[in-house]
């Protein structure tokens, strides 16, 4: 990923924007449909709330049900935001689909897990124990909402649907978009903060730009969304095995314990830093002599 940042225009900005676009516009749509599904199940036929944000009013009246609309709303955008990432890559010079398998090596996506793990549970604790959850009642909704259904809901809605729609669209598509217009720098930071307040609340919001600068490193390392994927969907699934279990509850009670475990967390996410940057290195060494 070495293009030349492009000049900035409207028409490149709008190129740049228009998958965050496409994607509130996505959202509503299953939202609408999801809300139709509740009110035949309901048995009623107007909604019958003032607000304008369909998703607002689910997740205030229907928190259990979050998760279901999260997943059909990454059933209809994943096909949509696959088929605009490969047409990307396909307009990109010097790019190969046989690079996206050979970065799938152990080695990097091991890496890439242990350090979305660690940098996961890091942010959570630091967080949690500070004061930001209380400035945030939108973020208390939220963690309600995600944690109402069974535990195979959440897997398969936040740990693997939610994971491959957010990469597909700020890794895959704004990121790679951004890099081509921006630079790399710029990249990750604008795609992360975007990533950060798409999250609508300020502790997730926090820990979305923090994670996502992170994943986007990965997407600049391995040049493919494959691994940020990975990465994400490990990170999640570790925290819902880890929150559903207690092990979180229990790590945030003791307070050295939970100092401790932070900042052993933060020592492995810098180990997995180093063996990502290796990683990265010897890969691009191995396609450069391919071409």
């Amino acid at each position: 990923m070495k293009q030349r940042p492009k000049t900035v225009a409207v028409g490149n900005l709008l190129h740049v924007c228009a998958p965050l676009a496409l994607y509130y516009l996505l959202s509503s749509l299953a939202a609408s449909i999801y809300m139709q599904f509740l009110m035949f199940e309901a048995g009623f036929a107007v909604l019958g709330s003032e607000s304008a944000d369909v998703q607002e009013y689910i997740l205030r009246e229907y928190p259990g049900r979050v998760l279901q609309m999260v997943l059909l709303t990454a059933l209809i955008a994943v096909p949509v935001f696959g088929w605009m990432y490969c047409k990307d890559l396909k307009e990109r010079k010097g790019f190969s689909f046989r690079h996206m398998v050979i970065v799938l090596e152990l080695r990097p996506v091991s890496w890439a897990a242990l350090g979305s793990m660690a940098l996961a549970l890091a942010l959570n604790l630091i967080f949690l124990s500070s004061p930001l959850p209380g400035w945030s009642a939108g973020f208390r909704q939220a963690q309600e909402a995600m944690y109402q259904g069974s535990i195979w809901m959440e897997l398969a809605a936040s740990g693997a649907a939610a994971a491959v729609m957010e990469e597909l669209l700020f890794r895959g598509l704004l990121y790679g978009r951004m890099r081509e217009l921006l630079g790399a720098g710029s990249a990750v930071l604008w795609s992360a903060l975007a990533f950060g307040v798409c999250h609508g609340n300020l502790v997730q919001g926090v820990y979305g730009f923090l994670m996502g600068c992170f994943l986007a490193y990965l997407m600049e390392r391995f040049g493919t969304v494959l691994i940020p994927i990975l990465a994400h969907m490990s990170a999640n699934v570790f925290l819902i095995f880890l929150t559903e279990g207690g092990g979180l509850d229990g790590l945030l009670q003791k307070p050295l314990v939970w100092a401790g475990t932070a900042a052993a967390c933060m020592v492995l996410f810098a180990f997995s830093m180093a063996l990502i940057w290796a990683s990265g290195k010897a890969i691009s060494g191995e396609k450069q002599e391919e071409n």
